[in-house]
């Protein structure tokens, strides 16, 4: 009598006469129950499940069963049944009322009274995450296997950012070179040669006499781009001022090719890169992209009398000292 939308076991409404072994009443939302009823029925097993019962339709289901020739009631899926034995409750023949022997183990032949819902829960809750947690660790492994150079990457980022790490300096000053600052520079820019750089490196760094400004002080009696490798070669440091004009001549980027693979050959850095002013993405050189995506030092000058000011400190400071280059770090 499964699924037969029963909702009252009444002896206006419900008659079951039949002799069997089994009665089925699973999938009937039942709303009323006459324990007379149940105890006329002349069945051995009861079977209820799936719909929620009432805690009144359950107190006269026990109480009609205390009264007949039932000996097993069965119920499926009845998570409800945990919330009403929370309840107080008083059954007539309590140690009779016991577990079947169809239930779990550990409730099997027990006293329904004595069972304890909230740890039978737990339980099967535990039992129920086991699988859970097997799959999801298996799943980070794969993840941390499949990512494991990027996460390496990640840590030792997070490693510099927390320890920090040691700058190699070179050992040498400028007083072991023949020249102390070597400026290359394109021609129309030797107004701002003129006007600023010279006055600050005079007054912020006058222990730097033995400077090359540009081609005018080049090595005499050497071919012009021999003269150049020369000077790079044989100074403390190279200052590049960058400009589009000087960006759009021919010779201004071999002069800046040559002072970048000195910096490869020595492995110092030497060479800072000034901008005179902005240069558009579409007439950028490739070679200063190379050496901005490298991480090398470059200072944009500015017209703001406070952001000059901070462009003067910034640029003394890294001409007193060369790093030796570090290919272990990232590039900023």
């Amino acid at each position: 009598m499964a699924s037969n939308q029963l909702k009252h076991l009444t002896a206006r409404d419900f008659t079951f006469v039949c002799h069997t072994d089994t009665l089925d009443l699973r999938e009937n939302p039942i709303q009323s129950v006459d324990p007379d009823v149940i105890a006329s029925l002349h069945v051995r097993s009861l079977v209820l499940g799936i719909y929620h019962l009432s805690y009144e339709v359950l107190t006269n289901i026990f109480l009609g069963i205390s009264k007949s020739d039932i000996e097993q009631l069965i119920i499926q899926e009845g998570s409800w049944l945990i919330d009403w034995i929370n309840k107080p409750m008083h059954l007539i023949d309590k140690d009779k009322t016991i577990c079947s022997s169809a239930s779990l183990e550990p409730l099997r032949e027990k006293p329904l009274l004595d069972v304890d819902p909230n740890q039978l829960c737990i339980i099967n809750g535990l039992l129920f995450l086991i699988p859970l947690a097997s799959i999801g660790l298996v799943v980070i492994s794969v993840l941390l296997y499949h990512y494991r150079w990027q996460l390496r990457y990640k840590l030792f980022l997070l490693k510099l950012a927390a320890v920090g790490y040691n700058e190699m300096r070179d050992a040498r000053d400028h007083n072991d070179y023949e020249f102390d600052v070597n400026i290359i520079l394109y021609d129309d820019d030797d107004v701002w040669i003129r006007e600023q750089l010279r006055p600050a490196l005079e007054e912020r760094l006058p222990q730097f006499q033995r400077n090359v400004f540009g081609d005018e002080d080049l090595v005499l009696g050497m071919h012009y781009l021999d003269s150049v490798d020369y000077v790079v070669s044989h100074s403390y440091k190279t200052i590049v001022v960058l400009s589009r004009a000087a960006v759009q001549d021919r010779w201004f980027i071999l002069k800046f090719r040559t002072a970048m693979d000195h910096v490869s050959d020595t492995l110092t850095e030497f060479v800072v890169v000034v901008f005179l002013e902005d240069i558009p993405d579409d007439e950028m050189p490739f070679l200063a992209r190379l050496y901005l995506n490298d991480g090398r030092p470059y200072i944009h000058w500015t017209e703001d009398a406070r952001g000059q000011e901070c462009f003067w400190d910034e640029l003394t400071k890294n001409l007193t000292i060369n790093l030796r280059t570090n290919d272990l770090i990232p590039n900023e």
